[in-house]
């Protein structure tokens, strides 16, 4: 892509330019902003100490330089930003990019930010109003080790302004990152510094780095002080005259930076533990490590082919909404149905708005999102029609699979939404937060389409639905399923940081992970299991998934998931079902999720097909198609006693309770959906003790063979 670099002239947009670079990307321009009549700002947005250096930098690249002078106001001083304010110190940078776009057709814009979630939201929101693509390959990345590997990457930056505990004008104003490395760590583990001055505690100017065709030395400089305060002074440096010198051969140094896969390598070494469970010994590692090796290194070549049966009945269901006495709405079974895919999202997104409309709930108000589309390739389709629905600041996360749904039905929607206000709702423990990052890093992927990362409200988040993306080049990982399900719950596990520094992946309480073959589920399984065993997980085989990846994760998480308790039962129905459910909950009993699978009474961990005699599978269908009415009430009735067990309801207290049931498709048995559908309505209605939302959805095969249903339950305050 053409880039331009949004530059103050520091180390940070350097360096990131130089990784826009190593990942085959131009730098064609350079911008800056800076204050129109004095030496610098204290801006929220921009470092503008050393502007006066800036032509210079411009000149020893050989680039062409925008320039605009900033007030340095801020309108708005909150976490997301809207552009309603023209004085706003963002609309400046606004005006900037859309000049240089105009000028130079650029693509994209380089972005130095390392964790300051206030400079790259509004970065972010100047580049999509532009329609420019954010790279901020800095994103989150180690301060530590970001800058050790600016100095071995040679760049000669020099600290020109200093604001911190820990640092002196008169000591380390004009000292190089490189002699001031040891002592910027020593300050960060005696007073908590950044080690790379995010914070604001200093400020750099780069004098020469491999990007140059020159280098530029300082003749001359006054140093500013602004503060005197005895226990922090604020100082910064005034170049009054440089110049630049032509570089010797010698200047032009070997350097190696980290590309995409660079910060992928460690994902293929077997001692690998990013994400292991730090409660696992040494010994319980290797031991998991040594069991379920065929499918871990298969390529999709060497995988047997499976025959995927789709429905062929129109699945007759209704939309419906439930909600507990917090504010918690379920949405369910919407349906979206028409000729085309764009017919049916238009269809679906129709009867959301009246859903909604109808319960005085907003569109801001979602917090997640499910489509089980039928033809994934229309992904484009969907997409556009859903942005231009959902076109708002941190919108819902999602999860978008292909599932095999009955012609005219292009897609089923869910969605849980949260509405504050209630008079018996604390707001203050149901704080809403949202994570949407849309620039391309070497974090986690970028969310560029109209979803967030994740959406936390109070002690719960909800997590998009997550694929083996590499993030720095968003290409799906070579190598299999086993590479797939590594890099994408190393995903699961970065976001749940973000979201609270003390988040982990062992604070998901419940997922679903959707596969496009059977014969993928033991590994995946084995990558989940080695990393967490605090959570329910269900396997279930689709067709496809966005990318064509091979796994996509859903999960959602509870801060106190280390605290439930958890328990295996099951029973038998009329002695030919057997159903295995899985339950967690926390210790105020306010929060419960199961998983129950309903099986033939044949079960088998294994999924090989070649592992199934005709004989077993021929029982496994009469079986199938002798369930009734009355066998779906009884499970349902089990599954809601789980799920409700020791949680006492009233008249003002009445929960919510959400059901998602996987069925799998049988041809010889076409009517099994709307069985469950049929049971379910009537389940619903005549429950009493909860409000009870559903939806049901074709599979192509559950966590084995033996089941052909799969329930995941979930109630939450």
């Amino acid at each position: 892509m053409r880039v331009v670099g949004l530059i103050s002239g520091g180390k940070d947009s350097t360096f990131n330019m130089m990784n826009c670079q190593a990942e085959g990307h131009q730098i064609v321009a350079l911008a800056n902003l800076h204050p129109a009549d004095k030496d610098e700002l204290d801006s929220y947005m921009y470092q503008t100490v050393g502007h006066m250096g800036i032509e210079k930098f411009a000149e020893a690249m050989e680039l062409p330089l925008y320039r605009k002078t900033t007030s340095g106001k801020t309108a708005q001083k909150g976490k997301n930003y809207e552009p309603l304010d023209s004085d706003d110190e963002v609309e400046d940078l606004y005006e900037l990019l859309k000049e240089v776009k105009e000028k130079e057709n650029v693509e994209a814009v380089a972005i130095g930010a390392i964790f300051s979630d206030y400079q790259r939201v509004r970065s972010e929101n100047v580049c999509s109003r532009l329609k420019l693509q954010a790279f901020t390959y800095l994103w989150r990345r180690d301060q530590a080790e970001l800058l050790q590997e600016m100095i071995d990457c040679h760049i000669d930056a020099i600290i020109i302004k200093v604001a911190s505990l820990g640092l002196t004008p008169e000591r380390h104003l004009g000292k190089s990152i490189r002699d001031m490395q040891v002592h910027l760590v020593k300050m960060h583990e005696k007073y908590g510094l950044n080690i790379c001055g995010e914070g604001g505690e200093y400020e750099t100017f780069t004098l020469d780095c491999p990007l140059f065709k020159k280098k530029i030395v300082i003749d001359d400089d006054q140093v500013v002080i602004s503060s005197s305060d005895p226990v922090c002074t604020v100082g910064y440096i005034n170049f009054t005259k440089i110049h630049l010198e032509p570089k010797l051969p010698s200047e032009f140094g070997n350097y190696v930076i980290k590309s995409s896969l660079d910060f992928i390598s460690e994902l293929n070494s077997s001692s690998y533990s990013d994400l292991s469970d730090p409660d696992l010994t040494d010994t319980e590692l290797e031991f998991i490590e040594k069991g379920n090796f065929e499918m871990r290194h298969c390529s999709i070549e060497d995988i047997p082919e499976v025959k995927f049966e789709y429905e062929t009945e129109k699945l007759q269901n209704e939309a419906h909404l439930v909600s507990n006495s917090k504010g918690w709405h379920w949405i369910s079974s919407i349906h979206g149905e028409g000729k085309t895919t764009y017919d049916g999202i238009n269809d679906a997104m129709r009867r959301l708005d009246e859903i909604i409309q109808q319960n005085s709930i907003r569109l801001q108000d979602l917090c997640y999102i499910t489509l089980y589309v039928r033809n994934i390739d229309d992904y484009e389709v969907l997409n556009d029609v859903y942005s231009a629905k959902l076109n708002f600041q941190n919108p819902p996360p999602r999860v978008c699979v292909e599932t095999c749904l009955p012609e005219k039905c292009h897609v089923i929607m869910e969605a849980v939404a949260f509405k504050s206000g209630l008079n018996n709702v604390n707001e203050a423990d149901y704080k809403r937060q949202s994570m949407h990052v849309q620039g391309i890093s070497h974090w986690s992927p970028a969310n560029i389409g109209p979803y967030s990362q994740s959406t936390s409200i109070g002690e719960i988040t909800y997590i998009s639905g997550q694929i083996g993306l590499i993030p720095g080049n968003m290409k799906i990982i070579n190598g299999g399923i086993k590479n797939e399900c590594k890099l994408t719950l190393r995903h699961i596990n970065r976001i749940a940081k973000a979201m609270n520094s003390k988040g982990q992946l062992r604070d998901v309480v419940q997922g679903v992970c959707f596969l496009t073959h059977p014969n993928y589920i033991s590994e995946a399984r084995r990558q989940w299991e080695r990393r967490s065993a605090n959570a329910i997980m269900d396997y279930i085989v689709v067709p496809a998934l966005p990318r064509k990846s091979l796994v996509e994760w859903q999960v959602w998480i509870h801060n106190y998931n280390n605290k439930f308790e958890y328990e295996e039962t099951g029973c038998s129905i009329n002695n030919q079902y057997v159903l295995s459910l899985r339950r967690r909950w926390n210790y105020e009993n306010n929060c419960a999720a199961v998983i129950c699978y309903v099986s033939t009474g044949q079960t088998t961990s294994s999924t090989k097909l070649t592992d199934m005699m005709e004989e077993w599978k021929q029982h496994h269908e009469e079986l199938t198609k002798k369930l009734s009415q009355s066998h779906v009430l009884e499970v349902m009735k089990y599954v809601l006693n789980k799920i409700m067990q020791g949680y006492s309801v009233n008249n003002e207290n009445i929960p919510g309770i959400h059901f998602r049931i996987f069925y799998q498709v049988t041809p010889s048995f076409p009517s099994l959906g709307n069985l469950i559908i049929s049971s379910l309505t009537l389940f619903k209605e005549s429950t009493k003790t909860a409000r009870i939302a559903f939806t049901v959805i074709p599979a192509c095969f559950l966590h084995n063979f033996g089941t052909f249903i799969s329930i995941c339950g979930v109630r939450h305050e």
